[in-house]
């Protein structure tokens, strides 16, 4: 009889006794608390005898459970089953199915996952952990320690480096290179400089991005640091003469470095494209002179008291607010706090609100009615609708030109275009909205006063727009503002200037891969998609394009590839939503042996980054990995477990993305309604999670910082 711990098993087919057989055979599976180590391959079994047995789970042999001995010598030298299996492998399950496990396999698994979701390199360093993997998943697991996992992480970031530097070695193309400087968080006195690499791959026409450097920066902060740093990231990664440009913020130190890098490296056309700066930071500061006037301001302290008055004025309130959205079927969405190291944040925080602005209204009303808060007029939320429709132009350019596997310099002069168009829609708006517009503008024009030829050049390559539409959209923008009051000369001369570098550097080109003969290709032409509304401002900037196309004089077909190009008449053929979706890396892929010298152009200058957004999104990623519970990591560690994680990331294709970025996202927050508040967990700041650098003493009253980046001093 089985016992009452056994239960019914599917054994092997030694099981299956014959009939009229009088050989006993097993009736169940009894649980047991034997040696791991040897019973990992084993079943304790009952007999039908009443015997117990050990029975191997691979091949289904049955032994005396006594002897571990014999046990051990079974599954290492005879077992049927585990003879056929190359080494490494084990059979965890009954059924037949074979699992092929190594270690090594599973280091290198976790040592990725460390470093992808920034976990501490002790993450798996626990012996509870190993012993539950032992009992119930892999009982062949050994264990993982810190120091194991640390070592085998830096050998997989100096395996990336290496093949990094053999492919900047064999490669053909030119490259681009963003940097900026971050303060390290936690009360921690280091600063960094993050110096991150874009290119073009020559065989599938991707954009590509590698974080390359991401070095202790002590200070001061000077042009001369800067330059030695970039300096001996370009000479360690071979890319002395594959620099194209050169991405930074508006700092002085920065054009200080260029100078001295302009020197030694001697770009292409006397370094006209070698320094671009930040426009996303550009548009960043223009949109804060906006919100800094005075009657901007209070405005929008009102607005954020009022949502104070809702979200953070106590639990019972806050309960009370859920309630009432759960009543009238509205999802509860969390304000996103504005903040100013933050883009966008103001745009988003309107927005947020406005989704629930019924709920808000109502009951903010029920709160004044019984004098618990100060009023917010209802007159006031026409100000809040107006100016998020003003702001959103600047937070969808933002956002665009911030993009990291598409060009993002041929999309900027565009995006300047639209912007003018918006400050020409609100001109005679609210009250508010020319309080805002004044600083704006002047702001604008300080910075895009003179229109880079980088940028100009770069919109060009866009075929839709072509040299043709590039200068349409530099009358608009000049126009539009009168940025050209003071020097009635500025617009001529900014296209003069565009259509010479433009010339210049397609010569480079020529000289440098010389002229083949190409057939000439004549595209047939139609007339514009029709029945579009002029409502969308693309559809208006497509018929400036058009008509500047249009006026173009049909002479003899010139005979260099950039005279044929400038003659093609895409925008006439194009819509406005096909110009929105327009892959241009794809269309110069497919034209490349109808243009062969503008396309090895096209393919080095859409490289050129219209902003520092790589490397500022890595300072977010940087903040985590230095977190409050590690700051003892030295800079080499940080250096490997951020540029790691990119090369990662870049691998899968991900570098868009971060799952580690959720506080900085702006994106909907919904509050689910079992929601409850957690309790604030104390943290032990002695954590050593990788090296044995002494840790700063620090106070127990010490505050942890703001998820933001904090911008490093210059």
């Amino acid at each position: 009889m089985a016992s009452k711990n056994s239960k019914s098993t599917n054994s092997p087919s030694v099981n299956n006794v014959p009939k009229g057989s009088n050989a006993p055979f097993v009736v169940g599976t009894l649980s047991h608390s034997r040696n791991m180590d040897v019973w990992c391959n084993w079943d304790l079994v009952e007999m039908s005898d009443g015997s117990q047995k050990a029975q191997c789970k691979h091949c289904g042999s049955l032994l005396g459970k006594d002897s571990n001995s014999t046990l051990t010598k079974h599954a290492k030298k005879y077992c049927k089953a585990l003879k056929d299996l190359t080494p490494g492998q084990v059979q965890l399950s009954k059924d037949g199915n074979i699992f092929r496990y190594k270690q090594k396999i599973t280091r290198d698994r976790m040592a990725k996952l460390v470093i992808k979701k920034a976990l501490p390199f002790g993450h798996f360093d626990d012996p509870d952990l190993t012993k539950l993997i032992r009992e119930t998943l892999q009982p062949s697991y050994k264990h993982v320690s810190r120091r194991t996992l640390k070592r085998h992480c830096l050998t997989l970031w100096e395996n990336a480096r290496k093949d990094l530097i053999a492919f900047f070695q064999n490669l053909k193309t030119c490259v681009n290179l963003t940097s900026d400087v971050w303060s390290a968080p936690h009360g921690l006195p280091e600063s960094y400089i993050c110096v991150t690499a874009h290119w073009v791959d020559p065989n599938t026409w991707q954009m590509m991005k590698s974080t390359i450097a991401f070095e202790e920066f002590p200070s001061p902060h000077s042009g001369e640091n800067i330059y030695k740093i970039m300096n001996a990231t370009i000479i360690k990664y071979c890319l002395e003469d594959k620099i194209f440009s050169i991405s930074f913020d508006n700092a002085s130190n920065n054009s200080s470095a260029i100078q001295k890098l302009k020197l030694k490296y001697k770009p292409i056309c006397d370094g006209a494209f070698f320094h671009t700066r930040c426009v996303a930071h550009i548009i960043n500061l223009v949109v804060q002179d906006g919100l800094k006037n005075k009657f901007v301001a209070d405005f929008i302290i009102a607005f954020r008291t009022m949502l104070q008055d809702v979200f953070k004025s106590g639990k019972e309130r806050y309960q009370d607010y859920k309630k009432l959205c759960k009543e009238v079927n509205q999802k509860l969405i969390g304000p996103n706090w504005d903040i100013p190291t933050r883009w966008n944040s103001t745009c988003h925080m309107f927005e947020m609100a406005l989704k629930q602005m019924g709920t808000l209204k109502a009951f903010h009303t029920t709160l004044s009615d019984d004098y618990q808060v100060d009023p917010f007029p209802d007159t006031a939320w026409n100000n809040i609708q107006t100016l998020s429709e003003f702001l959103k132009v600047f937070k969808k350019s933002t956002t665009l030109i911030s993009g990291v596997y598409y060009p993002t310099s041929s999309r900027v002069i565009s995006e300047l275009y639209l912007i003018t168009t918006n400050f020409k829609k609100f001109e005679n708006s609210s009250d508010m909205l020319k309080n805002m517009l004044s600083p704006m503008i002047n702001k604008f024009k300080k910075y895009f006063l003179d229109l880079p030829p980088v940028f100009l050049c770069a919109a060009a390559l866009n075929p839709i727009l072509n040299v043709a539409g590039v200068n349409a959209l530099v009358d608009e923008i000049y126009d539009k503002l009168d940025m050209h009051e003071e020097d009635p000369t500025l617009k001529a001369k900014t296209k003069k200037l565009f259509e010479e570098s433009l010339n210049k550097l397609y010569d480079h080109y020529l000289k440098k891969y010389g002229e083949k003969n190409q057939t000439i290709f004549n595209g047939a032409s139609s007339s514009a998609s029709k029945g579009q509304t002029i409502a969308d401002p693309i559809i208006t900037m497509m018929n400036v394009v058009r008509d500047e196309t249009a006026k173009q004089q049909r002479g003899n077909e010139p005979s260099s590839e950039l005279g044929r190009y400038k003659l093609r008449d895409d925008a006439l053929t194009m819509t406005a939503e096909e110009y929105n979706n327009l892959d241009i890396l794809a269309w110069w892929k497919s034209k490349e042996s109808e243009f062969p010298i503008l396309a090895t152009m096209a393919r080095d200058l859409l490289t050129v980054q219209a902003s520092t957004v790589a490397s500022e999104s890595v300072f977010s990623l940087s903040g985590r990995v230095l977190s409050i519970r590690r700051t003892r990591l030295t800079p080499e560690s940080l250096e490997m477990a951020i540029c790691l994680k990119d090369h990662l990331d870049g691998v899968d294709r991900v570098q868009h993305k971060s799952s580690l970025e959720d506080e900085v996202e702006l994106e909907h927050k919904i509050i689910e309604e079992e929601e409850e508040e957690e309790d604030e967990v104390e943290t032990n700041d002695s954590e050593d999670d990788c090296n044995e650098v002494p840790a700063p003493k620090r106070s127990g009253s010490e505050s942890v910082a703001p998820s933001s980046s904090k911008r490093a001093k210059k």
